[in-house]
């Protein structure tokens, strides 16, 4: 019994590890993917974070995921 125990406890460890690694975010993953304004992260991946709009840095939400108040459609 202790040995399934243990197995679990590391299971479970090595899943809230895995929880909170960090994950490269690319306009494909925002709404960005398809806005004109977006510069392309290819290459330069600190241009994900910043557009024509928004030259320092967009909004928080935009970057959670949200909608962008400045998004024009390709």
């Amino acid at each position: 019994m202790a040995k399934a125990d243990d197995a679990i406890k590391k299971i479970t460890k090595k899943l809230q590890s895995e929880q909170q690694a960090e994950v490269r975010i690319t306009n494909d993953n925002l709404v960005c993917k398809d806005c004109v304004q977006r510069f392309d992260d290819g290459i330069i991946y600190g241009n994900t974070s910043k557009c024509e709009f928004y030259p320092e840095c967009k909004p928080v939400k935009v970057l959670l995921g949200g909608k962008c108040d400045e998004y024009v459609k390709e």
